[in-house]
């Protein structure tokens, strides 16, 4: 038997130093892109077990282009317009709301002044009666340096839910630190209020104390709510499919993505109703509205062709805007605090600690690279164990199968402690690697 050479070289640990500063620093971004595809595929997979609690309680409300038609009307709609459509949601008595609809501009004809307080005076309406109304805002001063923000009337009779933010990536806040000061984002500011009408996990004690935690890691539901085939079409909505099915169709989907034409059409998972279903004169269906969004938190938003308000989700494809907010708030009812989420970075640096375990699962299949490597050249591995060397390194199989069931119980036990998992699918496929004298040795069978 020959002498047992190192099993690296010098140059091995250089090149290996390498691609970790690589992984970390991320340069060209290779590493955040597998790792939201990873993460995306994951959402996937998990959308057809996703719980249904949040459900029963969130509704959204769409203006889109069939109401506008209907009423003969323009966007942005008039505030008179505006003050019918609300005026009509505070008839079927909501638990709280919140606008997805940015106020910055005074766009009545005639007197700006009474035309913005048409419908300020309905919204101060929802205080009267103590539903709790936020409007969306941007956290800038309004009129610095040409910024947007709330009319002042707006202010007066609302709060503010913060919807523009960055350095979260696709992440969702619970709170951000704005120009105006510290100010909560719509999920967390209706959450506090549900928790303030029934049992259920504490929400942060302040905005201070919000802005520290860890940014939502959304998760996305795909089985439809019950009651929506009771107000809308769904027979172009695709159904959901078996956990297990549904597991071999996004894998499928995640390699061969480019090959992929599939147009199914995957309905929003929030319970729905159009703007036009506000209108109903029947009694019937006055109850019917009445039923699903009594005592709801409600978020009213757009879909309308002409503006540029979509979010996409790993799921659904690209949603309005407010589909983002009712999901955060959705996961927040479902979860509380407990909340799906990304490790917090180590202080001062760019990374966190999870960042650090993937670069020890790609250690691990180097490790069983180098082992087969030493064993096909004929040297031992480990001499006290000769007979576990002769079977465990004799095919690439036992290692793959090794790494697979590490990354597998990492996964779960993270999915436990509600952080979001390594990048599956890129240790996946580096994983492959194990098995490149195998793929070697067919291509070069016939020389």
């Amino acid at each position: 038997m020959l002498s047992n050479p190192p099993l690296f070289k010098y140059r091995r640990y250089w090149l290996a130093a390498f691609i970790v500063l690589l992984a970390i620093l991320d340069p060209f971004g290779l590493a955040s892109s597998s790792d939201k595809a990873s993460s995306q595929w994951l959402n996937r997979l998990f959308a057809s077990n996703y719980p249904s609690t949040g459900q029963q309680q969130v509704a959204v409300i769409l203006i889109d282009d069939a109401y506008l038609m209907r009423n003969q009307t323009s966007w942005p709609m008039p505030y008179g317009e505006q003050s019918k459509l609300f005026k009509r949601l505070l008839a079927y008595k909501p638990k709280a709301v919140f606008v997805d609809l940015l106020y910055s501009h005074d766009h009545s004809f005639g007197d700006p002044a009474r035309g913005s307080q048409l419908l300020a005076n309905v919204f101060e309406r929802y205080q009267r009666q103590g539903i709790p109304l936020w409007l969306a805002n941007t956290g800038v001063v309004r009129g610095e340096a040409g910024q947007a923000n709330t009319l002042a009337p707006f202010v007066e009779v609302s709060r503010p839910g913060l919807v523009a933010w960055e350095g979260v990536d696709d992440k969702y806040p619970l709170a951000v630190k704005t120009p105006t000061g510290l100010m909560e984002t719509p999920a967390l500011a209706m959450y506090r209020y549900f928790c303030s009408t029934q049992p259920c996990q504490q929400p942060p004690v302040d905005a201070q104390v919000a802005a520290q935690m860890q940014p939502i890691a959304v998760q996305w539901g795909l089985k439809l709510a019950p009651e929506q085939a009771r107000i809308a079409d769904i027979g172009h909505c695709a159904p959901a499919r078996h956990f297990l099915l549904e597991a071999v169709v996004q894998l499928f989907q995640a390699v061969f993505w480019k090959l992929d034409d599939s147009a199914q059409a995957r309905c929003p998972y929030t319970l729905t109703l159009a703007a036009s279903d506000l209108e109903v004169s029947d009694p019937q269906d006055q109850a019917l509205i009445a039923e699903l969004l009594h005592d709801r938190l409600v978020l009213v938003g757009a879909n309308i062709t002409s503006t540029g308000d979509l979010v996409e989700s790993p799921v659904h494809g690209q949603l309005p805007g407010v589909y983002l907010h009712a999901m955060a708030l959705d996961n927040l009812i479902n979860d509380g605090m407990a909340y799906d989420h990304e490790p917090a970075n180590l202080p001062g640096l760019p990374f966190h600690w999870l960042d650090f375990v993937e670069i020890g699962l790609l250690a691990l299949i180097a490790l069983l690279k180098a082992l087969h490597a030493r064993r096909l050249a004929g040297y031992r591995t480990w001499s006290r164990w000769r007979r576990q060397e002769i079977w465990f390194f004799t095919s690439p199989c036992p290692s793959w199968l090794l790494v697979m069931s590490v990354l597998i119980a990492l996964s779960v036990l993270l999915s436990l402690n509600h952080i979001t998992p390594v990048n599956v699918l890129g240790i996946v496929l580096l994983s492959l690697v194990l098995f490149s004298e195998r793929i070697e040795a067919w291509f070069d069978r016939d020389r």
